[in-house]
This record gives structure tokens, C-alpha cells and sequence, in this order.
């Protein structure tokens, strides 16, 4: 298995980048099938093929994401898909 892991940092504060991932989330659903549940200030997500939760906290963002090994060769391409979601969401 493959894990990918972005950090990035933010000045929305707690319930505003709490926001913005949920706007994620929901692009996930939408774009991916992606079921999500949220404990806390941490979003859980799953979707064929991958995994992964997202951390949000006062001044940061951090997702870890595990791809299945069919997944593995696009890496890459989600890494960057990842980071255009969050750039996207938290301005």
C-alpha cells in the first residue's frame, strides 16, 4: 500500500478550515463516491481504492491518504489532485 501524506498550513482558523474541508469532502462524494464522517476536528474518508483521514487543526491541514496497489502507479497524480483540492479550499 501507498501513502500519501500533505501538510498545509492556513490562517481560517479552526471552524473555518473545518469548512473548507468539508467542501472537500463533499467534492470527494461527488467526484469520487467517497463516503466521510467527521470525530471531531478529524475527517475520515473512504473511497474504492483508497483511504485516509484528514487532521484539521487552528493553523493546519494534514491528510494521509493509503492507495490500494492498484492505485500505486497514479500516486503522483493524486498527490497533486490532493494539494489542487486544498489550495482550492483554503485559498
Amino acid at each position: 500500500m501507498a501513502t500519501i501524506e500533505v501538510s498545509k498550513q492556513h490562517r481560517l482558523g479552526l471552524a473555518g478550515a473545518r469548512q473548507a474541508v468539508q467542501l472537500v469532502a463533499e467534492r470527494l462524494q461527488s467526484d469520487l463516491n467517497a463516503r466521510h464522517d467527521w470525530q471531531g476536528y478529524k475527517l475520515k474518508f473512504e473511497c474504492p481504492g483508497a483511504e485516509g483521514h484528514i487532521n484539521v487543526t487552528e493553523t493546519g491541514i494534514q491528510v494521509s491518504v493509503d492507495l490500494s496497489w492498484l492505485l500505486k502507479p497514479a500516486r503522483g497524480r493524486i498527490e497533486r489532485s490532493i494539494n489542487e483540492y486544498l489550495d482550492e479550499a483554503i485559498g
